[in-house]
């Protein structure tokens, strides 16, 4: 990876390291992936599964990154909702009643542990937004505070957020897929 003009040397190594690059592949092949237009619902679903496994992997090895450059009083100027296109939605609901399922909210606290339904649709395009909005601050935007606070957000919400939608996600599309529920 060229070097990107006026980074600190913390923020390119940051940047550099295996662990971020690797993410960084893994995120942009999940986005690649819903916002291709071309792909046919028979490969999708399996493509999907591989993506969003790999991705989960990946987020567990990006390393978490120390606020130097940004805070949270830290702006970036985004026009979310003209860069965030749900484009392959209409495709994840092709699944009909199969893109709903049954979880835990949290399987490890006793008392919550009544049954909820989640949704595939909603899994995936938080997962798409939470993964493109930082992606953008890391590749256009380009600075010491948004590539930092680009991978802050990354660890963050695989930890609190797009993290708990991939794993739902991952065990849905198993059942749907081992389980002979779809024509995947």
């Amino acid at each position: 990876m060229p070097r990107m003009q006026n980074l600190t040397k913390e923020i390119q190594s940051l940047l550099e390291s295996k662990e971020t690059q690797d993410f960084l592949k893994v995120a942009r092949g999940f986005i690649e992936l819903i916002e291709n237009k071309e792909i046919k619902e028979k490969e999708f679903y399996p493509e999907l599964h591989k993506k969003l496994t790999e991705l989960y992997n990946a987020g567990i090895s990006l390393k978490s990154v120390e606020l130097i450059h940004s805070s949270e009083k830290t702006e970036f100027k985004i026009a979310t909702e003209k860069r965030i296109e749900m484009k392959n939605a209409n495709l994840i609901s092709s699944l009909g009643k199969d893109c709903f399922y049954w979880e835990v909210f949290d399987p490890t606290y006793e008392k919550e542990n009544e049954p909820t339904q989640g949704w595939l649709v909603d899994d995936i395009g938080d997962i798409y937004a939470d993964l493109k909005e930082e992606l953008y601050k890391i590749d256009q935007i380009r600075t010491d505070e948004s590539i930092e606070d680009g991978l802050w957000q990354l660890k963050f919400g695989f930890t609190s957020h797009w993290g708990n939608h991939c794993i739902n996600a991952l065990r849905a599309l198993h059942y749907i897929y081992y389980d002979g529920k779809t024509t995947m």
